[in-house]
């Protein structure tokens, strides 16, 4: 494939374009027996540091409207659907996927790009770095397709604001402050959150409360329990105040969101 470099493993193979691509070749045509994921980096998500994709069962047609920036990941029907059984979802069987657009964390490209790099080297054990990489992208794309995403945040690389990431995802139930975690890293409450807003695009509580909300989603969309439950548990003040930032943030109720998506 002249238009693309190709990096072919075994279950997963990534391209990249090089040079304008034809519609017709079996990528796009519909003929390939994968599972092919278009990740376009110029499509606006809805959700900050997410990529708009777009996914195609084997002998369905991939869209033809993309960007002139995008990756394409090819994934074998047997090592997908292998990966997707793991979940519960399988129960209900594999949908069969018609241009599906889903949205995947954007840290997913480091581990693309990992994974290019580890396919064009002869590293010394490549096939084992190869192998986790493929397991964690197969993974990565499959919690994407079945909402689990919500989870997956963008990690900074400077360890002050990673490590208040860090402390939020695990202590997202109680309470917290800025001089709580600037004191984790013993600088200051401003130089952390001027860190934390230049990195995350949202300052330290902003982003605590992002937290709690897609904890919310997950209770919402997997467990059968009141809306009073999920709020305490995620470490809202109250019913209230979760709903009120609930909608704000989703522009639909909670009690709407159970109705749509559960």
């Amino acid at each position: 494939m002249k238009e693309f470099d190709a990096f072919i493993q075994p279950n997963i193979s990534l391209l990249i374009p090089i040079s304008k691509v034809s519609q017709d070749i079996e990528i796009f045509d519909g003929t390939s027996d994968d599972y092919r994921i278009a990740i376009d980096f110029k499509l606006k998500a809805k959700k900050r540091n997410y990529y708009v994709s777009i996914i195609s069962s084997p002998h369905t047609k991939l869209s033809e409207e993309l960007s002139n920036d995008y990756y394409i990941v090819l994934i074998k029907k047997d090592f997908f659907e292998k990966v997707y059984a793991m979940y519960d979802e399988a129960e209900e069987g594999i949908p069969h996927y018609e241009n599906t657009y889903v949205e995947i964390c954007s840290d997913i490209l480091k581990y693309l790009n990992m994974f290019a790099f580890e396919s064009s080297k002869s590293m010394p054990n490549s096939e084992v770095t190869i192998g986790a990489h493929t397991t964690l992208i197969g993974h990565w794309i499959i919690r994407s397709i079945l909402g689990e995403s919500v989870d997956m945040r963008a990690i900074s690389s400077d360890y002050s604001v990673a490590r208040a990431q860090h402390y939020i995802e695990q202590h997202y139930t109680e309470k917290i402050t800025v001089e709580l975690l600037a004191g984790l890293t013993y600088i200051s409450s401003s130089s952390l959150s001027h860190k934390f807003k230049s990195e995350m695009g949202v300052s330290p509580i902003d982003y605590l409360l992002e937290v709690r909300l897609q904890k919310a989603q997950n209770m919402m969309r997997r467990k059968n329990v009141s809306l009073t439950d999920v709020a305490e548990s995620c470490g809202f003040s109250s019913l209230s105040h979760f709903s009120k930032y609930f909608t704000s943030k989703m522009g639909m109720t909670p009690t709407e969101y159970i109705k749509h998506y559960v």
